[in-house]
């Protein structure tokens, strides 16, 4: 007998190999994919399926992608422009969703993004309630915690998006992905 490695039939998808770290890394076995070559073809060829898993097509090898929080990762630029990991514009925000620990999750027509720490300003400058005065911390607290929290909106360029808190266990129902498709896809 051999330790041979397994041999994946071409088609056969893959799953626990590849994962995106909530700030978008992309990792491999739980190392960072340092190669810009090897980054941007994930980035291009990263997709969901129909059944709201994210992978990334291979040649003909699927592999499925363990998401430590969303699909992407978002960051604003100097004009205010929602940008994914990947280098897509996002696009306008939906929806927006707080969870318990502060993470700003944004639905795009891209897909559900997790704010990045270094934009997380640009937004908490534009949060406002119902009457579009700006909103004290005291109220984004109050509705972290679950409590009695007036209305609060995201005043972007694109428009008023009311923010609604979500526990972050739950955003993957709420927002239409999976973020562990788990070894059942490499037995396929």
């Amino acid at each position: 007998m051999t330790d041979a490695p397994a041999v994946w039939s071409a088609g056969q998808p893959l799953a626990g190999w590849l994962r995106l770290s909530a700030r978008g890394v992309w990792l491999i076995r739980d190392a960072a994919v340092e190669h810009p070559a090897l980054r941007a073809h994930l980035n291009r060829h990263y997709f969901r399926d129909a059944a709201g898993c994210y992978c990334v097509q291979n040649g003909a090898q699927v592999v499925y992608v363990r998401l430590d929080y969303a699909p992407y990762a978002l960051h604003v630029t100097a004009d205010g422009a929602l940008i994914a990991h990947t280098d897509q514009p996002a696009g306008a925000a939906r929806a927006a969703y707080l969870d318990e620990a502060g993470a700003l999750t944004l639905l795009t027509a891209l897909g559900a993004g997790r704010v990045d720490e270094a934009s997380l300003a640009y937004f908490a400058d534009r949060v406002c309630d119902a009457a579009g005065r700006p909103a004290d911390a005291a109220a984004l607290a109050e509705l972290m915690a679950g409590g009695a929290a007036p209305a609060l909106f995201l005043d972007l360029p694109t428009g008023c998006v009311p923010i609604e808190r979500c526990l972050a266990a739950r955003l993957p129902a709420l927002c239409g992905f999976v973020r562990d498709p788990g070894r059942a896809y490499a037995n396929a």
